[in-house]
């Protein structure tokens, strides 16, 4: 649950126009973070644009960064900010001559609008930020900015001195309830509240209520009662955008990683071959570095589809440049030399991969076709030709590396 409610600053006292009490508290605070914001002047339709200029500096050099600051009050409604609510994104930017957009909002950004803004970013149009209610939460309440909350939102500033003091408001339950419920309490919120920060579906992925009440599930399964196995079903299965899970994975692991850890383990175990257990067993190996004996144990309980796609271009390069490096240590050379009086293999395309756990579970094998293509030369006098023949490869994947059991190939065409 938000500490601020911005309702405050739609119910203030003041005569200016609806919003406006928030793009003063942007200012204030943009004022307080120094970057010197600047308003552009009221329109003749009562509009006007802040801009905070923002000086970076480097190893060599220095610049000033201009963002166009848009403010969108929906704390009354409590709906998200979509893309219509603020209209042509890079048309402004080019109409103000910004290096940037800020969007600071008492709610939070549509999945649409998000969309749009990283695409902004990631096509280097321009720098894009959200300032949603939850980064507005966590900058006002630094210590230096905590008076402007006392200023723009009173009542709420006397609720956050009263949660402020939640280790003495503890100290006193313990007088005032049962032990067995003081200790249930202290559980609870020791549970949720880490390094000054609240863990919960809403704060993890405030863009869409469906994932976030999913997120809560699987928070309450794994760190209340301790049950990894149910917590992967809820997130492996449940209502749940990906970019939420993928938020949720590095939320957790940068607060709880003992935790993290066994979920992302019972997510492999899910077997969910529609991305979630692919997902977090590349988001394990990145994280948590198992050695190759420990990747193997993992990755045999992935199905057979996650497994292909982990391992294709690794057994595609692999295929090549073995076969075309010593093909005379496998069977279907045998077929192969006495094509002509020097034959070279020259590549080794495969493809219909398929990838499965041993019986014994104790490593990957895999069965892929294979063109290759061969040159073949027979005297001075007459240039190589090459051909190419279709073949067969089945080798397998153990903590020592990737290996070939046997190769055969089709050289009856040649013949014909």
């Amino acid at each position: 649950m938000p500490i601020l409610d911005f309702r405050e600053l739609s119910t203030s006292k003041s005569n200016s126009p609806a919003g406006e009490d928030l793009e003063g508290l942007v200012r204030e605070l943009g004022k307080l973070l120094g970057l010197n914001p600047e308003w552009s002047g009221r329109g003749a339709d009562q509009g006007r644009d802040l801009f905070f200029t923002e000086s970076r500096k480097g190893a060599v050099g220095s610049r000033n960064l201009r963002w166009l600051v848009s403010c969108k009050d929906f704390a009354q409604s409590g709906r998200s900010v979509s893309e219509t609510d603020v209209g042509s994104v890079s048309d402004k930017i080019a109409q103000h001559k910004a290096d940037g957009f800020l969007l600071a909002t008492t709610t939070t950004v549509s999945t649409g609008l998000k969309f749009l803004l990283d695409g902004l970013n990631e096509q280097g149009v321009a720098e894009t930020k959200v300032w949603d209610r939850h980064e507005l939460e966590h900058l006002l309440l630094r210590d230096a900015n905590i008076g402007l909350v006392k200023r723009f939102l009173p009542a709420s500033y006397i609720a956050y001195q009263r949660l402020s003091s939640l280790p003495q408001a503890l100290e006193s339950l313990k007088v005032l309830v049962p032990p067995a419920v003081y200790k249930k309490i202290q559980s609870v919120i020791e549970t949720y509240h880490v390094e000054d920060s609240w863990i919960s579906g809403e704060r993890i992925w405030p863009h869409d209520q469906a994932s976030a009440r999913t997120i809560d599930r699987a928070l309450s399964l794994l760190l209340e009662r301790s049950d990894p196995v149910q917590s992967a079903q809820e997130l492996a299965y449940g209502e749940i955008e990906f970019d939420a899970f993928d938020a949720t994975l590095k939320t957790l692991a940068a607060l709880k990683p003992a935790q993290t850890a066994q979920l992302c383990r019972e997510l492999v175990k899910a077997r969910n071959g529609e991305g979630p257990s692919l997902f977090a067993f590349r988001f394990y190996a990145e994280r948590y570095e198992p050695n190759n004996e420990e990747q193997i144990e993992l990755a045999v309980e992935l199905a057979d589809e996650d497994l292909a796609e982990l391992y294709a271009d690794e057994i595609g390069v692999f295929i090549y440049e073995e076969l075309t490096t010593a093909p005379e240590k496998y069977r279907a050379w045998d077929d192969l030399d006495p094509l002509s009086s020097h034959t070279t293999l020259e590549g080794a395309h495969s493809y219909d991969l398929s990838v499965r756990p041993s019986e014994d579970r104790s490593r990957i094998e895999f069965l892929a076709s294979v063109e290759v293509s061969v040159e073949l030369s027979y005297d001075k006098e007459t240039s190589p030709t090459s051909m190419p023949f279709p073949g067969k490869v089945r080798g397998y994947i153990d903590p020592y590396g990737i290996y070939i059991d046997d190769f055969t190939v089709d050289t009856q065409a040649f013949y014909e």
